[in-house]
């Protein structure tokens, strides 16, 4: 009996603990474990061929106006489809961009060379301009993704003109990375608007 009235108050304390320590704050969550593992598999090169030349084909060729002998052609989205297409390129060269930004992702594939020698850097040459200024290279990258966001605000308007002027922001941005990593030595022409072509006249 003795015995136990002594351990009782024991027990209470050993309650009294487990109770604070279960009701005490939890241990933040590791980080490291939060986040989700990624592997970089395709190289900046597999990106532009695969992906961003593709897309930015799309929202380009989905407004233009052609002018031959035939007469003029004039091409933009008409139909829910037509609009949904120009969405989805758009929005895929958003996205594209944070794949170029990704760590890790290199300019091609190990042996890989240029195919035109002198006039283009070589992929290690590309690799070290983006590691100079990382920046810089994320910079560009922003200026694609900012583009696809306006062509994306012009396809909920449904503003055919919108996308065909916001088609030379992307053009300007593609061009500015290109010139600088790329082919750096080469000289570019400013870009300009293209002009509207005269309307079409009907034979006497």
């Amino acid at each position: 009996m003795r015995t136990a009235l002594r351990t009782l108050p024991l027990s209470l304390i050993g309650l009294i603990v487990l109770i604070i320590a279960a009701c005490g704050p939890s241990p933040a969550p590791d980080s490291a474990s939060t986040e989700p593992p990624y592997v970089v598999t395709a190289t900046v090169k597999d990106l532009m061929l695969s992906i961003i030349d593709l897309n930015a084909d799309v929202v380009w060729e989905s407004v233009s106006t052609v002018s031959s002998e035939t007469g003029v052609v004039d091409t933009r989205p008409k139909t829910d489809e037509d609009w949904a297409r120009v969405r989805h390129g758009a929005m895929t060269l958003a996205e594209a961009s944070n794949l170029l930004m990704m760590p890790g992702r290199r300019v091609a594939r190990p042996g890989e060379k240029s195919e035109t020698p002198g006039v283009e850097l070589e992929p290690e040459e590309m690799d070290a301009l983006i590691a100079k200024d990382r920046a810089s290279w994320n910079k560009r990258a922003e200026a694609l993704r900012l583009a696809a966001l306006d062509i994306l605000k012009a396809v909920e308007a449904k503003d055919s003109d919108k996308v065909f002027a916001v088609g030379e922001e992307i053009e300007r941005a593609c061009e500015g990375c290109h010139s600088h990593y790329w082919y750096p030595g080469e000289k570019i022409p400013d870009l300009v608007s293209t002009p509207e072509p005269p309307p079409a006249t009907k034979a006497p």
